[in-house]
């Protein structure tokens, strides 16, 4: 695949990592899954090692195993947008540099500033536009920016991510915040780079009706081809049939997996998991701990919701 002129856009689907049941990796589970999402009609790019791949779990060996393994299973057909949790410049660059050997064709960086002691740069915006100049001038390939959710004390100022925007390398931002936060950032890139939807409430559907190169959330790996309508219905302007959809299909997803993202007490990870067994995508839901795993009370649900909105018998 020709990555010297890379544009993202479409769904692209933010992957699961699955593990065996002692919660070592799944290598032929994972090459199996990427093979079968890479294809599906209408998908049009995979995310590995993104929170929904439990990159916080993952060792560097690791990282590097799951992003060679979706390479394999993909074998050439997508582009492969690899996630990467920044601590130093120079790390984030000798990382980056084995994730592009093992098959990504974009990195996908979250925040340099997640530690506490770390937030008050988000204040200088040079300091982040540094950052990304020195990951662009050392690896020279694809980045996708994460902008994190409103908040979380780790979103760019829309006036850097407008100036990230005018880095060549960076071609994407993945955007999870809320529809007022979405609308700015849209509007500081729009024309230079793709903003993709990454919200996975309600708020999705606003995002994608004000404008959008695709999505790339977590939830859309569940009854797929739902959240590919979802695309092609709000991507053709026809919001009418959009928001029935949306009421009727999605909201039932929404209400059980990740409307209680960040306060519940369920692992919205591993349910995510145990609906993809039941799909028959993949073949177990282990999550690593502290994530909990998934109760049967929990499985018996999924089973409900997933037959109410027609994708089980």
């Amino acid at each position: 695949m020709d990555m010297t002129e890379l544009r993202l856009g479409g769904v692209v689907v933010a992957m699961v990592t699955p593990f065996q049941e002692d919660e070592s990796l799944d290598i032929g589970a994972i090459e199996a899954y990427a093979d079968r999402l890479a294809s599906e009609d209408g998908v049009t790019g995979l995310l590995a090692c993104g929170y929904s791949g439990e990159l916080q779990s993952l060792s560097e060996e690791e990282h590097v195993a799951v992003v060679r393994a979706v390479a394999e299973g993909n074998a050439g057909r997508l582009p492969i947008i690899a996630g990467l949790f920044p601590t130093s410049t120079r790390h984030t660059i000798a990382v980056g540099e084995r994730l592009r050997d093992a098959g990504a064709d974009v990195l996908q960086i979250n925040s340099p500033f997640y530690n506490q002691l770390r937030r008050g740069y988000f204040a200088e915006e040079s300091i982040g536009v540094q950052f990304f100049t020195d990951l662009a001038d050392a690896l020279d390939m694809p980045m996708s920016v994460f902008q994190y959710s409103d908040g979380s004390g780790l979103r760019w100022p829309v006036s850097t991510i407008a100036r990230l925007a005018e880095i060549p390398q960076v071609i994407a931002i993945k955007e999870a915040g809320q529809m007022e936060t979405y609308a700015a950032d849209y509007e500081a890139v729009q024309g230079r780079v793709g903003l993709f939807a990454d919200n996975n409430t309600y708020s999705l559907l606003g995002m994608l009706q004000y404008g959008t190169a695709g999505t790339m959330i977590g939830l859309g790996q569940v009854c797929l081809p739902l959240w590919l309508e979802l695309y092609e219905l709000t991507s053709t302007g026809r919001f009418t049939e959009a928001v029935a959809h949306t009421n009727e299909k999605l909201v039932p997803l929404i209400n059980i997996f990740t409307a209680e993202l960040g306060t519940s007490t369920y692992s919205a990870l591993g349910r995510i998991k145990e609906a993809l067994v039941q799909l028959q995508r993949i073949p177990g839901n282990t999550v690593r701990r502290p994530e909990p795993a998934v109760t049967e009370a929990e499985k018996a649900l999924i089973a409900r919701v997933l037959r109410s909105v027609g994708a089980l018998d």
